[in-house]
């Protein structure tokens, strides 16, 4: 592969940040726990790129915001345990943070609250960086033989085939010295044990550890810093609608005429779905909300009558959102007698869906009462909250056409995703199995013990509040073994709830 630039000091120079990185990854990921190493390799990280790109952008408090949200997911490692946000923030903290730097570099091309970023990040990986995984190995080659004479090189290899050809002589010499003296023969055989605690395999997973963070880190950079350029014979609109000088981004540009739905045939949709809504309404007003002022069928209690439907009731509310995206984004709305009465129909549809919402978010609570608070059920709990606010700013965005959705939606994204982190949902699961106790004396304590250690500080007060339960003893005594188990080794393991659940158990002792 060629590239279009020379081989000069700052490409040298960031392949040796990220050589550092690739050491620092290895020391503090390699056999350990995740804990105070995530949010530490994330500050390198962030150090190697900011040193890396200087020079290369204008650095404004803006570009910094996002910076927030990644450093509070990755802090999540060190204070936290709860499994599923552990596989998900492994997830969702790369993502930001390649949008992020990716933003950072394309800032006039792209917006980071526009669909174009999703397009630049996955262009920025698999188009401008992928294409740069052979340069690691090419610059160090064209290092050496700049460095290397012809003549030298030459002499270089005559000292390679002289010793590959004194290979069988120094056998055929140790052997018969080896024979001749006994002493000699007793020294020879030390030399094998000196590599006794070296194991080859292990060696070479550890240096391929580092060799593929490196080239990671290095290619993605590099990427950044010199993306894939290709001049079209067209002049094209650039991404900030101004005309570009053969420019191609390699992305779609947003600004393309979209597909356009009939709004005649959406209206009648509408009009036909809030007729049911309607009719939905009624019935929850008199059956449910309404405390049960409504006679229910024969044989069917509160808790069962809560208990169905639930699952159908957010599906239809998913249906009804994208409806009202279709409807915002898709129809055809330059009629403005029609966009006036399409309006009138998404805010009754968003109403309707209140109801619904409301109906679900009830009947789940009273489902809880019945069985028991569980973290899947507090989630669609917060699931539920976070639609409420999707729909109060879409409605918003119904009377006024200049509002754009996405980076409102980004933000409420990103922002509910950090308060779901930091709540500590086990813990909440937790308090309300308590307070549920209290008023049921029914609490499942085995599937308390399976949570995170965020609960021990509960479980620890059940014990000492209601001492019968002897299946809180021994839940808290399978945790002790547990937390012993997974002692860290290191201070890079470093965890808040696992120390404060160590401090919490040795108190109970």
């Amino acid at each position: 592969m060629t590239t279009n630039h020379p081989l000069n000091k700052q490409e040298m120079t960031v392949l040796a940040g990220a050589l550092v990185c690739g050491i620092i990854h290895y020391l503090l990921f390699y056999n350990k726990e995740w804990g105070l190493s995530y949010p530490l390799f994330t500050l390198c990280f962030y150090l190697y790129y900011y040193w890396s790109v200087k020079g290369s952008q204008e650095w404004r408090l803006r570009s910094w915001l996002l910076l927030l949200p990644i450093g509070l997911l990755s802090l999540t490692y060190a204070v936290f345990t709860n499994k599923l946000f552990i596989v998900l923030n492994t997830l969702v903290i790369p993502c930001l943070i390649i949008v992020h730097t990716t933003w950072m570099m394309r800032r006039k091309d792209t917006r980071w609250f526009d669909l174009s970023i999703v397009w630049a990040a996955l262009d920025q990986i698999f188009v401008h960086s992928i294409r740069y995984v052979p340069l690691p190995v090419q610059s160090i080659v064209r290092m050496v033989s700049s460095k290397i004479k012809i003549k030298r090189s030459q002499q270089v290899w005559k000292v390679m085939a002289g010793v590959t050809l004194s290979l069988p002589l120094l056998l055929l010499v140790g052997s018969l010295l080896a024979s001749a003296d006994t002493m000699f023969d007793r020294t020879l055989s030390k030399f094998p044990t000196l590599f006794e605690d070296i194991h080859l395999g292990s060696l070479a997973f550890k240096a391929g550890w580092i060799v593929v963070i490196t080239v990671a880190l290095f290619v993605y950079v590099w990427g950044l810093l010199y993306p894939k350029t290709r001049m079209t014979s067209n002049v094209q609109p650039s991404l900030t609608g101004e005309a570009g000088e053969g420019w191609d981004p390699g992305y779609p540009v947003p600004y393309a005429k979209p597909l356009r739905m009939d709004a005649t045939i959406m209206a009648t949709i509408l009009i036909l779905l809030n007729a049911v809504y309607v009719l939905f309404a009624i019935v929850q007003f008199s059956y449910f909300f309404a405390g049960g002022s409504a006679v229910l069928p024969d044989g069917v209690t509160y808790a069962e009558y809560a208990r169905r439907g639930f699952a159908e009731l957010v599906v239809v509310t998913m249906i009804n959102f994208s409806l009202l995206m279709i409807t915002l984004h898709v129809v055809d709305r330059s009629i403005r007698p029609m966009d006036r009465f399409l309006r009138v129909l998404l805010a009754m549809l968003v109403g309707c869906t209140g109801v619904m919402l409301c109906s679900a978010f009830f009947r789940l609570s009273m489902y809880e009462l019945a069985y028991g608070y569980t973290v899947t059920r507090v989630l669609v709990h917060a699931f539920m909250l976070f639609l409420v606010l999707l729909f109060a700013i879409a409605l918003y965005k119904l009377w006024n056409d200049s509002f754009r959705l996405l980076q409102p939606y980004a933000i409420a994204a990103i922002s509910a995703y950090i308060v779901l982190n930091y709540i500590q949902v086990d813990a909440v699961v937790a308090s309300n199995n308590m307070q549920r106790y209290e008023t049921t004396g029914k609490i499942d304590v085995a599937y308390l013990g399976s949570l995170s250690l965020e609960v021990v500080p509960y479980l620890l007060e059940l014990q000492q509040k209601y001492p019968e339960l002897q299946q809180t003893t021994e839940v808290l005594q399978g945790m002790k073994e547990r937390l012993e188990a997974d002692k860290p080794a290191s201070w890079t393991e470093y965890n808040w709830s696992k120390r404060r659940a160590i401090e919490a158990l040795n108190l109970s002792k």
